[in-house]
């Protein structure tokens, strides 16, 4: 279950500024059924995000963040992030083991995928990059920069960046 309760204040402003709130529910089964025809098997927390937050684009507080320029915001759009993208997602399975499945774009348009156990990572340009071990760290991490963001990944030939 999202912890929205425990999420610090800026941040469940940050979300209500984009037209979320706590009783919000959207129907996530056309984006599940498209995304099962491409392959994908959906997770129960990919389902819980984005019943909660599916169509919902939350702009950075913080642009600025310790290693990197947050300057776009994370649109929790499935289809986005995974159509024409299970080569991607086959990609960071094997990298990091799970299951992983679309949750939306962030930072360069890079996909943002959701691990069955909850683990959340961003992937794109050749680089797969950790967002959190929890979706509200990771939220947390797109919406105020309040860490470093780490490389977890990076194609044969590619440095990874940030370092």
């Amino acid at each position: 279950m999202i912890r929205f309760d425990s999420m610090r204040p800026d941040l469940l402003q940050a979300l209500r500024a984009s037209g979320w709130h706590p009783q919000r529910r959207v129907d996530v089964a056309p984006w599940l059924d498209s995304l099962r025809q491409e392959g994908y098997s959906p997770n129960s927390k990919a389902e819980e995000i984005l019943a909660a937050l599916g169509g919902v684009i939350i702009e950075p507080m913080n642009q600025s963040g310790p290693n990197f320029s947050n300057d776009e915001p994370f649109n929790f759009d499935p289809i986005s992030a995974g159509a024409g993208q299970r080569g991607l997602v086959l990609e960071i399975e094997e990298a990091l083991g799970g299951q992983y499945f679309p949750i939306g774009e962030w930072l360069s348009y890079s996909s943002v995928f959701v691990e069955s156990g909850g683990k959340v990572v961003a992937a794109g340009l050749g680089w797969i990059w950790g967002m959190g071990s929890t979706f509200e760290d990771a939220l947390g991490l797109a919406v105020c920069a309040d860490r470093p963001l780490v490389c977890l990944h990076s194609d044969p030939g590619l440095d990874p960046w940030p370092r």
